[in-house]
């Protein structure tokens, strides 16, 4: 070798020395940045963090582009390709969520096809087994990753398949998907849905008990709460469980007593009024509480005072308080109506008058002219 041919040849071994110098000190620094941020393994381990922010950047990148593209199946194309090269990262639940709006658009009412789209994205999130054997690359972010995007994802699929058998009017169907979505996640929505769908197959059971978890969530003010609530009230009428019915008619009324739900008119509340009213009134009386009985039969009589079966429990709350005179007004006026309570009225208003009133039999007549006064009655 000429002394030429050595100095160029140590030239380019310097130049090359040089080169390597910056590149490991440029890989150590990047080494040492994502060691710091806890996004790699820093005993011997090289691999990147797949929740890394310095990932998430790229997914971002990349997610933007996909959601950018107008034809739906070239969309669900690419979301299929990210997701099963990417299945864990910070953008899985946006991914699944991009993917189920695309295969809607795509499957139309075609719900066998929107379910089975949705099963392959199913098979495209991570199972927990695949999760453990990432997690010693993930030494930050995985619990949050796990609230935040796992468990969503995986609820979104169950949801989405469970409403396609909702609308295929396959109930039981829906309902086992439904199961499934609320025990990943349960939500106040997923609850409506199912009890919704437990309405549809008349499984009382299960009605009453996705009832009570969306009363936790929805407050009563809410139309889905009382809705709820009232729904609830009437599957406790039809089991016979008074005090049931009566504790849900109360949470109701402690509301909505002294006014009227949104989209509902006054004269068809009422008629809920005198019901909720008049059950809470007769519960109190079987309970020998006559002073809140009183009060409830009362307030039912403000919506309608040509009820006589309040009448009748008023006459018969005063005789327990032993207040006789008012307990003939209130009999004479449900023995006017001449209703289903007049027979029992009538007799008990003798009874009462004769024992208050024995030097006045004449008197009783002029009793029930102003029972008919005061309610009007020609």
């Amino acid at each position: 070798m000429t002394g030429k041919t050595r100095k160029k040849a140590q030239g380019i071994i310097s130049l090359v020395a040089i080169v390597f110098v910056i590149w490991g000190a440029s890989a150590f620094a990047l080494q040492e940045d994502l060691e710091e941020e806890g996004e790699v393994q820093p005993a011997g381990e090289q691999k990147i963090s797949p929740l890394s922010d310095y990932l998430y950047m790229k997914d971002l990148e990349r997610y933007n582009q996909i959601q950018a593209i107008a034809d739906n199946q070239k969309k669900t194309d690419q979301l299929t390709a990210y997701l099963k090269e990417r299945p864990i990262s910070k953008l899985l639940l946006n991914a699944a969520t991009e993917y189920m709006a695309s295969a809607g658009r795509i499957a139309g009412k075609n719900y066998d096809q929107l379910i089975t789209m949705a099963e392959k994205l199913q098979g495209l999130i991570p199972t927990d087994q695949a999760i453990a054997a990432e997690a010693k690359f993930i030494p930050v972010g995985l619990e949050d990753f796990k609230k935040q995007h796992l468990l969503p994802a995986r609820a979104l699929v169950q949801k989405q398949i469970a409403a396609a058998h909702y609308q295929k009017q396959d109930f039981a169907k829906a309902a086992e998907y439904g199961e499934r979505a609320y025990a990943i996640t349960p939500d106040a929505q997923m609850a409506q849905l199912l009890f919704d769908i437990y309405g549809k197959l008349g499984n009382e059971d299960k009605l009453v008990a996705y009832g009570k978890k969306i009363l936790e969530k929805v407050p009563m003010k809410d139309p889905q709460g009382y809705v709820t609530a009232l729904q609830l009230a009437d599957i406790y009428i039809k089991k016979q469980d008074v005090s049931a019915a009566v504790q849900m008619f109360t949470k109701i009324m402690d509301v909505y007593g002294n006014s009227v739900p949104p989209n509902l008119k006054e004269a068809e509340w009422n008629k809920t009024r005198i019901f909720a009213y008049g059950l809470m009134a007769r519960d109190a009386y079987s309970k020998d509480n006559y002073e809140r009985a009183e009060k409830l039969f009362q307030t039912v009589l403000s919506f309608d005072s040509r009820l006589d079966e309040p009448y009748y429990y008023l006459g018969m709350c005063k005789w327990k308080a032993k207040d006789q005179p008012a307990a003939i007004v209130y009999f004479a006026r449900c023995a006017v109506l001449n209703k289903s309570f007049a027979q029992k009225a009538n007799g008990y208003l003798e009874q009462l008058y004769k024992a208050t009133y024995p030097n006045k039999p004449e008197g009783l007549q002029d009793v029930l002219n102003q029972a008919k006064k005061d309610l009007g009655i020609s």
